[in-house]
């Protein structure tokens, strides 16, 4: 059972952020540690401004409803899709005047990403861009898990 005033939320990315424990690695193109560092890099991104509860490791999904494909013109067909859960006790934490989760976008706006490993969408500059055409990464908010 959940604590009462938790808020959940849900990412949505195109950026392989595959799990994987490796944290160290003597190869720089070792695959699995740079999906480590990718999914290492969004767990700083999402606790910037509150400490994430009840984190969900990401599962990856290749067959995607197109309800769910909600990233920006560039990425058009089938891609591999990464989803994410967690909570936080503070509400409105991630919100900016008359944008919400507006902070939650700045926070993970341009900051760089390791490409070329298990994604499938090809990305124009190696960043997490939650904007406009090259959108790669969205958030929803959800009253409860």
């Amino acid at each position: 059972m959940n604590a009462p005033g938790l808020q959940f939320f849900t990412g949505y990315t195109l950026v392989d952020i595959t799990p994987t424990r490796v944290i160290r690695s003597v190869d720089p193109d070792d695959i699995k540690r740079n999906q480590q560092r990718n999914w290492e890099t969004v767990l700083q991104c999402m606790s910037l401004r509150t400490q994430p509860l009840h984190i969900k490791e990401p599962t990856v999904y290749q067959e995607v409803p197109t309800d769910m494909m909600k990233f920006g013109d560039y990425f058009q067909g089938q891609h591999s899709l990464w989803t994410w859960t967690w909570a936080i006790e503070s509400t409105g934490v991630y919100d900016l005047p008359n944008k919400p989760l507006g902070g939650l976008l700045q926070d993970f706006e341009q900051v760089p990403i390791i490409t070329g490993l298990e994604e499938t969408g090809r990305f124009m500059l190696p960043i997490f861009y939650p904007y406009g055409a090259i959108k790669n990464v969205y958030f929803v908010q959800h009253h409860e898990q």
